[in-house]
């Protein structure tokens, strides 16, 4: 079985702010959220090495999904990125990759009540993977986002599955895992 992780094209968003307070960043990141792409010069369409494609429901994966595939793709919201908030609502201004750093800080340690919490991201990838496995289809593209991304590559090893190492992927990098069914989880 093969299950090709896709991050989204790089998002087409011009942060004219560097500092911002708490209600700033969480603005920032509800149009991050909604911005289209920016459009590569050049696209290689992997229609010949997947047989089934399923992309995130956030526009710009929805939209990467659409340039790189162009079989039937199914939208779903199980391949949304973890959503991130301002940690506080002190009126504190911090630079936007202090509110990122802190705010994926929080997820990690499971302290923000408004986010799903990281068992919860956990169990959302675990069960990706589990209905890819039933499904037994020959090979999966799953468009995404990078945080998410960092929970799905981590199952898939946990799993036995072999591929591509990453720390950041890159935007409109694929990454690539296969493990042999017939070897059980």
């Amino acid at each position: 079985m093969k299950i090709g992780l896709l991050r989204h094209f790089k998002v087409d968003l011009q942060t004219e702010r560097t500092w911002m307070s708490a209600k700033q960043f969480n603005a920032w990141v509800d149009e991050y959220n909604v911005c289209g792409i920016q459009m590569p010069q050049a696209v290689n369409v992997l229609d010949g090495d997947w047989s089934r494609c399923l992309s995130s429901n956030l526009y710009r994966a929805a939209e990467t999904a659409q340039t790189m595939y162009t079989g039937e793709i199914v939208i779903t919201d199980q391949l949304r990125e973890i959503d991130v908030r301002a940690f506080t609502k002190l009126p504190i201004k911090l630079p936007l990759s202090w509110w990122m750093v802190i705010g994926r800080l929080a997820w990690y340690g499971s302290h923000h009540s408004q986010q799903e919490s990281r068992r919860e991201t956990i169990l959302r990838a675990s069960s990706v993977i589990d209905q890819l496995e039933q499904a037994q289809n020959a090979a999966t593209l799953l468009v995404t986002h990078g945080a998410f991304m960092k929970v799905l590559r981590k199952e898939l090893l946990r799993r036995g599955y072999q591929g591509e190492s990453f720390t950041v992927p890159k935007n409109g990098g694929l990454y690539t895992f296969e493990k042999s069914l017939t070897l059980g989880r």
